[in-house]
């Protein structure tokens, strides 16, 4: 445990929000009073962006700690900006180290994150509206003056699920990158080691019949309780002419990050240490002081690990009957093989029978079983969240064996040029007859995010460009080099039922 302690708040807050948290910690003994500071950052300044706060925030640490490590506890929107502060500072160690000799010390022992909105919030394209900015300027005692009227486009931007920010953090860098402070491999030194408390429970009352948002099912109220564990995968699904291949990208982060999902609080209320719920044996002050108090070591850490979890089962037995449910997210960056993104596509989960023929019945249990929420980003198309239920995975998985049937994955990407176009796409993503791999996760896993990187075959016509043998002669058609697209998954359905 590191002897400094900050503290960081999420978006729309500030340090003032979060004083009992630190007279908490400090009255455990964990930190001296002096020795527990608190960030402030401006959340909802309209031009500030996640790495104008990791820059100053890197800035700041060197200032005032020079090269002594710290524990961080944050809440929310503080996870990400914690988190592209030490990708920002070992992407300059990396720098520094080229020539130098080995690398310098990772700035943060221990980063406990509350309710982290590492994978986005429902609310963040709410809050980009006039309402919203509205409220911030006048019912809301952290905005600056100089503000007014601002709520943080880019922040929020990069809030929103499905964010290109949080793709370039998690793929790149810390989760699934080519160097992470959050991986055993690394030094003591180089090593940050993370702890994710997730709330069980939604918002009540009047902010949930104002914001629906508030009360939706799979959400602490504000993020999606499966977006905010560091336990993420991350795959690439080839479409190139080569043919369907998934492919896993190995571990860059420990095997398994502590994480808990906690009964009887929010969003809001996990940080309260007057909330009942806090002093739970299993709650979130029992376990925030295990995280800061175990000595630092791998064994340790795994131990804490298996802690976390243990306490996240109880805590989900004693969760409402009606919040009880857990999610998955698949989150899907598709571009094509010329690395364009591609803004205009379809994703379709569908069953098919072993002969590939369409299954109807068992691909509208899927629609009604998993009840898949999707979501685009607002800015880049190209970057989407798919949300769906794991209540039935069980039952699913019984009714294809029972069927011999495939769970299929179909992407069709949409050009907007008439000369160039992507082939339709299909990849097999479930089938329970196939022996199990233990060297692959598995695809449908609980309160995880998935990322999937999908990489489509473009094709042009010979309009476009093209190789001549001998003489040239007129080409009579230059678009016949690109057949029709014949429907397949859902189309192929609707098809069939049209057949007099």
């Amino acid at each position: 445990m590191a002897s400094q302690l900050l503290i960081v708040h999420g978006y729309s807050d500030g340090s003032t929000s979060f004083t009992a948290l630190g007279d908490f910690l400090i009255a455990q003994g964990l930190y001296a009073d002096d020795h527990v500071s608190y960030v402030d950052y401006s959340s909802m300044d309209d031009e500030a962006t996640f790495h104008d706060f990791a820059d100053k925030l890197d800035t700041d640490h060197r200032a005032r700690f020079g090269s002594e490590r710290v524990d961080v506890v944050c809440h929310s929107t503080g996870s990400l900006v914690v988190r592209a502060w030490l990708a920002l500072h070992a992407e300059r160690a990396r720098r520094r180290a080229l020539g130098a000799g080995s690398r310098e010390a990772c700035p943060v022992d221990r980063l406990v994150c509350f309710a982290p909105a590492n994978f986005g919030s429902d609310l963040a394209a709410l809050g980009q509206s006039f309402l919203a900015k509205f409220r911030t300027t006048f019912f809301n005692s952290h905005s600056h003056h100089e503000d007014a009227l601002e709520t943080g486009k880019v922040v929020l931007q990069g809030l929103e699920p499905a964010s290109p920010f949080q793709w370039d953090l998690s793929f790149n860098y810390d989760l699934h990158g080519a160097f992470s402070y959050f991986h055993e491999r690394q030094p003591e030194h180089q090593r940050c080691y993370p702890f994710v408390l997730a709330a069980g429970e939604a918002y009540s009352g009047v902010q949930a019949r104002l914001i629906p948002q508030r009360r939706m099912p799979g959400t602490d109220g504000t993020v999606r309780i499966a977006g905010t564990s560091l336990n993420s995968r991350a795959c690439s699904l080839d479409f190139r002419p080569e043919g369907a291949a998934l492919v896993w990208w190995q571990g860059q982060k420990f095997a398994s990050i502590p994480f808990a999902v906690l009964a009887g609080v929010n969003h809001g209320s996990i940080i309260d240490p007057a909330c009942e719920a806090f002093s739970h044996p299993d709650g979130p002050g029992a376990l925030v002081l295990e995280a800061l108090r175990e000595p630092t070591t791998l064994a340790s850490y795994q131990t804490l690990a298996e802690r976390f979890a243990e306490a996240s089962m109880r805590n989900q037995a004693r969760l409402p009957p009606d919040r009880q449910e857990r999610f998955q997210q698949f989150f899907f960056r598709v571009r094509d093989d010329v690395d364009h993104l591609v803004n205009d596509y379809y994703i379709d989960f569908h069953v098919v029978n072993r002969d590939g023929t369409p299954n109807e019945p068992l691909t509208v249990q899927f629609d009604e079983d998993f009840k898949t929420k999707v979501t685009l980003h607002s800015t880049t198309k190209s970057h989407r969240v798919f949300m769906m239920s794991c209540a039935k995975l069980d039952t699913f998985h019984q009714a294809l064996r029972q069927h011999d049937a495939q769970l299929v994955l179909e992407v069709t990407g949409v050009s907007p040029l008439p000369d160039v176009q992507y082939v339709t796409s299909r990849f097999v993503a479930y089938d329970p007859a196939a022996p199990v791999n233990s060297h692959e996760p598995a695809l449908l896993e609980p309160n995880t995010t998935t990322l999937v990187d999908v990489i489509l075959n473009r094709c042009q016509t010979d309009k476009l460009a093209t190789i001549l043998q001998g003489r040239p002669v007129a080409v009579e058609d230059p678009n016949k080099t690109i057949a029709k697209t014949k429907a397949t998954g859902r189309a192929a359905m609707v098809e069939e039922r049209r057949v007099p």
